[in-house]
């Protein structure tokens, strides 16, 4: 017994060695050198750090891009209910056995599997001064004269996070929908003989049922929203009061080479998202039974 015992132990450690060397090389590691180095100033060309405390932390905190950014990155979370909310309509209309079902799940999905970079690109001549939608709002009457939507701060941000909720809504949407397809179908059928109506089986059935799916989807789309970068780096370059916290990260590290104040930005920014996570499960995560 003892032997077979420690052989279990020799199988279950040696399962354990390939997965946690590459944690450690490619996760611990550069976590625990990231949060060194946010204490020190990085030389690139010698490669030496030099011992600066808590300056970094603090000239962090008196930029005022830091503030910009971080009111952007709580602004753009405004879009993640309203994708959860329309992908979960969406979801729900395409489960149906309704004609060209299947195309209107594929047309959803475009957006999601088309590059960053033809997506921005597109966008920004929809959006420029004679692009498509200053030339439709134009010829309706709703606007007197062209807008600046990527250059004008009243409306540079609210832009760009209208590209992110469009091309979001095809991604979450195949997430509900597989959700929706993993609950039971006798469920509904036994709720309907009861003279349950549609509200009933959505709120009662569909909703709960679906609920570790949101838990998911929320999760996801909360850190989404707040490490957006592409669209932002790709569209205004962080112009027009558009910064977020990975583009000011970006900026420190690859445009002024400022890589401690980089990584301190990035320890910040860590806390950040694990605080909303554990929000995100709060809310949607499974609760215990109440006596």
């Amino acid at each position: 017994m003892r032997a077979r015992k420690r052989q279990t132990i020799i199988i279950a450690v040696l399962f354990l060695v390939v997965p946690l060397t590459l944690l450690s090389i490619f996760t611990y590691y550069p976590i625990i050198r990231g949060i060194i180095l946010s204490f020190g100033d990085y030389n690139m060309f010698t490669k030496k750090v030099t011992w600066v405390g808590l300056s970094n932390y603090k000239e962090i905190f008196k930029n005022k891009y830091f503030y910009e950014a971080l009111g952007n990155i709580f602004r753009y979370l405004i879009v993640v209910p309203f994708i959860q909310f329309v992908a979960i309509l969406t979801a729900i209309l395409v489960n149906q056995n309704l004609p060209g079902v299947k195309f209107f799940r594929t047309l959803f999905y475009v957006p999601v599997i088309t590059g960053s970079v033809i997506v921005s690109m597109t966008w920004r001549w929809i959006y420029n001064v004679d692009g498509l939608l200053n030339s439709f709002l134009l010829s309706i009457g709703v606007i007197k004269e062209p807008v600046m939507w990527l250059t004008d701060e009243r409306f540079a941000l609210y832009s760009v996070m209208f590209v992110t909720f469009w091309r979001g809504i095809g991604y979450y949407m195949v997430i509900y929908l597989a959700g929706l397809q993993n609950i039971p179908t006798e469920l509904y059928e036994a709720a309907k003989i009861d003279g349950a109506n549609s509200r009933y089986l959505l709120t009662k059935i569909t909703l709960p049922l679906l609920k570790p799916t949101m838990l998911f989807c929320f999760t996801i789309s909360s850190l989404a929203a707040l490490k957006v970068f592409e669209e932002v780096f790709l569209m205004t370059q962080g112009g027009s009061g558009t910064t977020t916290m990975m583009y000011l990260i970006y900026d420190y590290a690859f445009v002024r080479f400022k890589f401690g104040l980089s990584t301190a930005t990035s320890v910040i920014f860590a806390g950040i998202l694990i605080t909303f996570t554990v929000i995100n499960f709060k809310f949607f995560g499974p609760r215990g039974d109440k006596k």
